[in-house]
């Protein structure tokens, strides 16, 4: 299993355990998703999961299900063991819960990242990798509140998280910095008017700082 990477923001989600399991309320999560649905925004997605404070990778989901008055219904987990969360209004209106086991839990914290919906892309062009990161910085800035977008740090380009063996090349004038730790960091301004070529689509894409 892959390390999700890149920006984390603290989120206070977490209540008490009830019956040996973790309770979270949907709210905290609605609110954050519906952030996304904004007009100058449409790339994005948030990734929400629970990261191993010692080990530095995403910590194992059991079990875990959304609690909506007497009904239960299935949670969703994916392959980084990132939580898969409908966005669903009724669910927040109706104070839903979600519950779920971690293994090892008393190493786990909450974290939520920003990541940008490429799907299988292969190619970047530094016009694309700009609007990208202007999206990432507007999405901040409204989750900084009115008035104190100044408070959240510039994302000033985007982290790839490519699989093991990806080739990375440039198609036009321009250069790359070189992949460290399967992490590639590049800006707009880096790529110039050269397209980056990927042998296979980014693990993920997430803002650099």
């Amino acid at each position: 299993m892959k390390p999700i990477t890149g920006m984390l923001l603290a989120a206070s989600l977490a209540m008490p355990f009830s019956a040996g399991a973790l309770t979270l309320d949907y709210k905290g999560f609605f609110d954050r998703m519906d952030k996304l649905y904004q007009p100058q925004i449409n790339k994005l997605k948030l990734v929400f999961y629970f990261n191993n404070r010692e080990q530095g990778t995403p910590c194992r989901v059991l079990d875990g299900r959304i609690l909506r008055h007497e009904r239960a219904l299935p949670l969703l987990v994916g392959p980084d063991q990132q939580l898969l969360l409908p966005f669903d209004r009724d669910l927040r209106e109706n104070a839903a819960l979600i519950q779920l086991e971690l293994e090892n839990e008393q190493h786990c914290d909450f974290a939520m990242q920003i990541q940008a919906e490429v799907l299988e892309q292969k190619s970047f062009t530094a016009d694309e990798l700009a609007e990208i990161r202007d999206q990432m910085n507007a999405l901040m800035r409204s989750y900084a509140g009115v008035g104190f977008g100044w408070l959240q740090p510039e994302v000033k380009g985007v982290t790839l998280t490519l699989d093991e063996g990806t080739q990375v090349s440039v198609k036009g004038k321009g250069s790359v910095p070189p992949v460290v730790d399967g992490k590639l960091l590049l800006t707009p301004e880096q790529l110039g008017d050269a397209t980056l070529m990927l042998s296979a689509a980014p693990h993920s894409v997430s803002p650099l700082m």
